[in-house]
């Protein structure tokens, strides 16, 4: 299996369903780095200790990603949601902030184009002011 299959599973892939392979995977796992670490001659409960922590950590990680990662479309969602219901293009940073969340900065704004690129793109206002616009279907159609 090549590693951009893999990869597209696990982007399609839940936090529950991730987890639940993971956790029923690690005794198997665990088995092996067990080995891997007396081989290296380290004492087994520091090594299970080592391999408890990274898998906390690993699992906190996750959630903070996932989280981030709603955070991102809930923005996007209502920001389109904004520009269909008042039959608008695209709409500056400030508006952005001022009728939908003041608390999306510049740079979360500017990377939701790079997380979307065929629901939003940069745009920049007649005055040189930074902006979102959506794009229209037609104009994905228009372009291929």
């Amino acid at each position: 299996m090549k590693p951009e299959a893999i990869l597209e599973i696990l982007r399609k892939a839940s936090l529950f369903d991730i987890f639940l392979v993971s956790f029923l995977l690690l005794p198997f796992i665990a088995n092996q780095w067990v080995d891997v670490l007396q081989k290296l001659e380290w004492s087994k409960p520091w090594g299970l200790a080592v391999m408890l922590i990274g898998y906390v950590v690993g699992i906190v990680l996750m959630l903070v990603g996932a989280d981030r990662s709603k955070r991102r479309e809930t923005a996007r969602d209502e920001i389109v949601a904004y520009l269909t219901a008042k039959d608008f293009t695209l709409m500056s940073h400030e508006r952005i902030r001022k009728n939908i969340n003041a608390a999306y900065d510049d740079s979360f704004l500017g990377a939701l184009p790079t997380c979307f690129p065929n629901v939003l793109r940069r745009a920049k206002m007649k005055d040189g002011r930074p902006g979102l616009a959506r794009i229209i279907p037609e104009e994905i159609e228009s372009e291929g």
